[in-house]
């Protein structure tokens, strides 16, 4: 795909055939992480936790279901993979720096898995029921000071991918000339 077929192709994909994403396709998207921009270059300010085990997905799961009222949901789609972004806790001031970076590289990895033809989503919700639960943070092994900000579950599926028609009225805008 170019660049502009994988940007109107792009898609929340939120079922999986359960199969694991490959090592390789994994340094990949790791690679397209590593690639975003980074507010000021302070690339040791964020941290990934690659979660494939079916124990604390599970965990991150029902916290999410149960925040959402719902203990039938399945906010992580029964994906495989999960990728936590997380950002060193940010200064009151400063606070949109870190999520606009940890969404910045989100965003890496989910374009690096529409290239790859794996399914991929957004994970915002369970991200923030996963914050209030500091049993369940502490078992993700953070780095002192970093909280989770956002993530990006993984699979492979059988859904595909191809380029869309995007409204160009989706967003208003204003022009100041």
């Amino acid at each position: 795909m170019n660049t502009f077929d994988t940007l109107f192709s792009r898609k929340s994909v939120r079922s999986y055939t359960g199969e694991q994403i490959t090592a390789e396709e994994l340094e990949v998207i790791l690679k397209s992480a590593y690639a975003a921009p980074i507010g000021m270059g302070k690339y040791e300010d964020m941290h990934l936790t690659i979660i494939q085990s079916p124990e604390l997905l599970d965990k991150i799961d029902a916290a999410a279901a149960a925040m959402f009222n719902n203990p039938n949901a399945h906010p992580l789609y029964n994906a495989p993979t999960l990728i936590l972004v997380s950002s060193k806790t940010p200064a009151p001031a400063m606070e949109n720096i870190a999520f606009s970076n940890a969404a910045i590289v989100a965003h890496n990895m989910v374009l690096a898995a529409t290239e790859l033809g794996l399914g991929a989503c957004y994970i915002w919700g369970a991200t923030g029921a996963l914050s209030k639960k500091p049993d369940l943070v502490a078992e993700l092994n953070l780095p002192e000071n970093f909280i989770p900000c956002c993530a990006v579950s993984l699979g492979k599926t059988d859904e595909t991918y191809s380029v869309r028609e995007i409204p160009l009225n989706r967003i208003t805008k204003n022009a100041i000339l």
